[in-house]
């Protein structure tokens, strides 16, 4: 058992000549049992002691039910609640050192924003929580920022990123390509010319 001290740290109970566990684990059954004798139903303890929260737990758990987001953007997107058309709500986390903002809109859907450069070079990727705008000269921001998302979204994002670099790569091959066989021409003209 874990149990709470003074100095906001946990420490464990369960020590040798601490039979301080032991006791309130029997208390506490003595009491369901003398409730139960009684007609009464539930432990009395309310829905805020530990073994009522473990019960609801278990509960949840045999259910299959899912208690809902799981990563940081949709807990946070979760957070804000729900939005009226034409007023959107933005919330901004500081996550990392990284300025990280959050907007729902019911009109325009979510959008995440992750760092910005002085410079930037944006891309936008949709994901499952919303479209995610990412700063390409500003991805130290975004490595900070991706235990934010889900597994899914992570690699959305990070395909999105390369098929950019991809196609940015490619049309800088085909204008060099086409660069060079200008100048060659160019060339081959001052050459005719000359002769």
């Amino acid at each position: 058992m874990i149990n709470y001290n003074p100095y906001n740290t946990f420490y464990p109970t369960a020590v040798a000549n601490n039979s301080n566990t032991a006791r309130q684990i029997r208390k506490y059954s003595e009491a369901v049992a003398r409730r139960q004798k009684c007609g009464l139903e539930g432990d009395g303890a309310g829905d805020t002691c530990f073994a009522a929260q473990l019960k609801q737990a278990e509960e949840l758990k045999a259910s299959g039910e899912s208690c809902g987001a799981t990563d940081t953007i949709g807990i946070i997107l979760e957070r804000i609640g729900e939005v009226k058309a034409g007023e959107p709500v933005t919330m901004h986390v500081n996550h990392k050192g990284v300025n990280v903002s959050v907007t729902k809109d019911a009109v325009h859907g979510n959008t995440i924003t992750i760092g910005g450069s002085a410079n930037p070079d944006w891309i936008h990727v949709s994901t499952s929580v919303g479209t995610v705008n990412i700063d390409l000269n500003d991805l130290d921001s975004l490595m900070k920022c991706l235990d934010m998302f889900s597994p899914e979204d992570i690699n959305a994002i990070l395909r999105a990123i390369t098929e950019v670099r991809q196609s940015r790569d490619a049309l800088r091959e085909i204008d060099n390509m086409r660069n060079t066989s200008v100048e060659q021409a160019g060339e081959k003209e001052d050459e005719d010319d000359a002769q």
